[in-house]
C-alpha cells in the first residue's frame, strides 16, 4: 500500500505543485481556488465517512481501495485538457471521489496489520510523501525544460498507471480472520456504538486538522516571495516541504507511540501558527524573501508530519477492530463539512480583502483550536487496542 500511495502521489503532486498557477492561467481567481479546494475536499471526506461505514458493513476493504485508486489515477491527468476552471472543478471532483472511496478502507486495512500504529501510519505517510517529493521534482524538471502546465498534468498518467498495477498483490483482511491467524480470541469488549465522547474527539480532531493552511494558498503566496522569472522554483519549495514531511512523519509517529499523540500534535499546530503569522505581513522580493519562504515550507512540512499521520493513529486508538472502518468514516465525514467552509472563507478573504486578512483569520482560528485541543482531556475516551 505504501508503493501504491508513492506512485499515486508522484502523479498527484506533480499536478498539485502547479495546479493553482494553472487555474489562474485559465481564468480562475483566489476565490475559485478556495471553491475548488473546499468543495472537492468536502466531497472526498464525506465519501470517506460513507465508505468507512460500508466497508465495516460488508467486511471488505480491497474493492473500495481498487475502485478509488483507479478512478483517481485515470481522471486527474485529463485536467490538463481543461479550457476553464469549471472543467477543472469537475475532474478534480472525480479525482476526490476516488480518494473518498479508498481512504477509510485503506487506513483500516493498515491498522489491522499494525501493532505499533503510530509507526505504521508514519511509515505509510512517509512513502506517500516520498511520492510527493518525486512528483514535485518531476514538475520542476518539466517546467525547467519548458513544458507547459497542461503537458505536465497529462504526463502524470504514467505513474498513475504504475500505482494501479501495484494494487494487484494487496490482500484483503477481516478482523476475525486476522485474529484467527494470530491465534487470538475474538474480543467482544470493543466499542460497538459511537458515543458522545467519541464524536466529540472526532470533531475536535477534524477541526484541528483543517484549521490549517491549504497548500494551494501556500503555493499562491509563495509567488509573492520570488521574482516572476523564477516561478519554476515553486515545485522545488514543494519538494522541500515533502522531504521534511517524509523524514519527520515516521519519527513523529514513533514519538507519539512513546510520549502520546497530544503533545506532538500541539507542537505541529503551533509551528503552523507561527508560519501563518509570518505570511500575514507584506514583503519585498529579495534574497531574504526567498530564504524565508523556504523556511516556511520547511515549517509546513513539519506541521503536516506532526498532525496528519498522528491524527489517524489517534482514531485507531479510539475504536475496536470491528468498528475501525466506521471510526475513520465518522472522522473524515466531520472533516468534509469543516474543510469546505474553511477554504471558502479563506479564499474569499484573500480575494475580496487581502492576504493579510486571510492569514490573520487562519491564525485566530488556529489559536482557538490549539487552546481547545490542549485543555480537552482525552484520557477518558482513548482505548488502546
Amino acid at each position: 500500500m505504501g508503493l501504491v500511495s508513492l506512485f499515486t502521489d508522484i502523479s498527484s503532486e506533480s499536478i498539485q505543485s502547479i495546479l493553482p498557477l494553472f487555474i489562474l492561467e485559465i481564468g480562475g481567481s483566489t476565490l475559485v481556488l478556495g471553491l475548488i479546494s473546499g468543495v472537492t475536499n468536502a466531497i472526498a471526506n464525506i465519501l470517506k465517512g460513507i465508505t468507512g461505514w460500508m466497508s465495516d458493513k460488508i467486511n471488505k476493504r480491497k474493492p473500495f481501495i481498487v475502485a478509488g485508486y483507479t478512478l483517481s489515477n485515470l481522471s486527474k491527468p485529463l485536467i490538463g485538457l481543461s479550457p476553464s476552471w469549471g472543467m477543472v472543478l469537475g475532474l478534480k471532483t472525480t479525482d476526490r471521489i476516488g480518494k473518498g472511496l479508498r481512504t477509510s478502507s485503506r487506513d483500516a486495512l493498515i491498522s489491522y496489520y499494525a501493532e505499533k500504529k503510530g509507526k505504521a501510519f508514519g511509515l505509510h505517510r512517509a512513502m506517500d510523501t516520498l511520492g510527493a517529493v518525486f512528483g514535485s521534482l518531476l514538475a520542476f524538471l518539466l517546467l525547467f525544460l519548458n513544458f507547459d502546465y497542461s503537458q505536465i498534468i497529462l504526463f502524470s498518467i504514467i505513474p498513475g498507471l504504475i500505482a494501479i498495477a501495484f494494487l494487484l498483490p494487496v490482500k484483503d483482511v477481516s478482523p476475525e480472520e486476522l485474529d484467527k491467524k494470530l491465534g487470538k480470541k475474538n474480543q467482544t469488549n470493543k466499542i460497538k456504538k459511537i458515543d458522545r465522547n467519541f464524536i466529540k474527539l472526532i470533531v475536535i480532531l477534524g477541526v484541528i486538522e483543517f484549521a490549517s493552511l491549504d497548500v494551494v494558498f501556500l503555493i499562491l503566496r509563495a509567488s509573492d516571495y520570488i521574482p516572476p522569472g523564477l516561478i519554476f522554483l515553486i515545485p522545488v519549495f514543494y519538494l522541500v516541504l515533502n522531504v521534511v514531511y517524509t523524514i519527520f512523519s515516521p519519527i513523529n509517529g514513533s514519538l507519539s507511540d512513546r510520549f502520546g499523540r497530544k503533545p506532538i500534535i500541539i507542537i505541529g499546530l503551533s509551528i503552523l501558527l507561527i508560519s501563518c503569522v509570518i505570511l500575514a505581513f507584506p514583503i519585498e522580493v529579495s534574497l531574504f524573501s526567498v530564504l524565508l519562504i523556504i523556511i516556511i515550507y520547511i515549517m509546513h512540512g513539519f506541521y503536516l508530519a506532526s498532525v496528519d499521520p498522528i491524527s489517524r493513529a489517534y482514531i485507531a486508538d479510539l475504536a475496536g477492530k470491528e468498528k475501525r472502518g466506521r471510526a475513520y468514516g465518522y472522522y473524515y465525514f466531520s472533516v468534509g463539512f469543516i474543510s469546505m467552509a474553511e477554504a471558502l472563507v479563506f479564499g474569499y478573504l484573500y480575494d475580496a480583502f487581502s492576504f493579510t486578512w486571510a492569514f490573520i483569520y487562519i491564525s485566530i482560528l488556529l489559536t482557538v483550536c490549539i487552546v481547545i485541543f490542549a485543555i480537552t482531556d482525552f484520557s477518558k475516551i482513548v482505548k488502546r487496542n
